[in-house]
């Protein structure tokens, strides 16, 4: 499966020591929560420069000290051509297999039941077939969530953004 090298998690980028606690919090008490008909997805936006990308890698770092992380997938508008839109959820895809064996299993079975998702430019296909099938298979054995961190968005294009921000519904 074609998946995106270098697109991780920066710990450089992560907030200052003692600096937006409230959010930080905020955010952890939304991962942690069990509430019934809690949001599976949190968009964090605002205006450039604001800090977005520093809270984003400050929660992957601290889920990956604690084992929650199952992938953080950052784009860069320096680096667009490996990070493309096409390679986001095949390389989620891989770093959630690679965190549990049972996502790995599941994984390689939605695989080998549809050959052409590891190279299918279908973004709303790979979302689907690659990690809501798998993840749904797995997460009647994982007790804990797994965190899926993406910054940067908007980094990938108009076009492309606007697609994988339709795939929240």
């Amino acid at each position: 499966m074609e998946y995106t090298t270098g697109a991780g998690l920066n710990t450089s980028k992560c907030c200052l020591p003692n600096t937006r606690r409230d959010l930080l919090k905020d955010i952890q008490n939304w991962i942690s929560s069990t509430e019934e008909g809690a949001p599976c997805i949190l968009w964090l936006s605002g205006t450039a420069g604001k800090g977005k990308s520093a809270v984003a890698h400050t929660i992957a770092n601290w889920y990956i000290e604690n084992s929650g992380l199952g992938s953080c997938f950052c784009f860069d508008r320096t680096w667009q051509a490996d990070r493309r839109r096409d390679k986001i959820f095949t390389t989620i895809a891989r770093e959630l297999a690679d965190c549990k064996p049972i996502v790995r299993r599941a994984l390689a079975q939605a695989v080998r039941d549809h050959d052409g998702l590891k190279c299918t430019p279908d973004i709303t296909k790979q979302w689907q077939e690659l990690i809501i099938g798998p993840m749904s298979i797995a997460s009647k054995a994982i007790a804990a969530p797994m965190l899926i961190v993406i910054d940067a968005l908007d980094e990938s294009g108009e076009t492309d953004s606007r697609e994988v921000y339709s795939l929240e519904n």
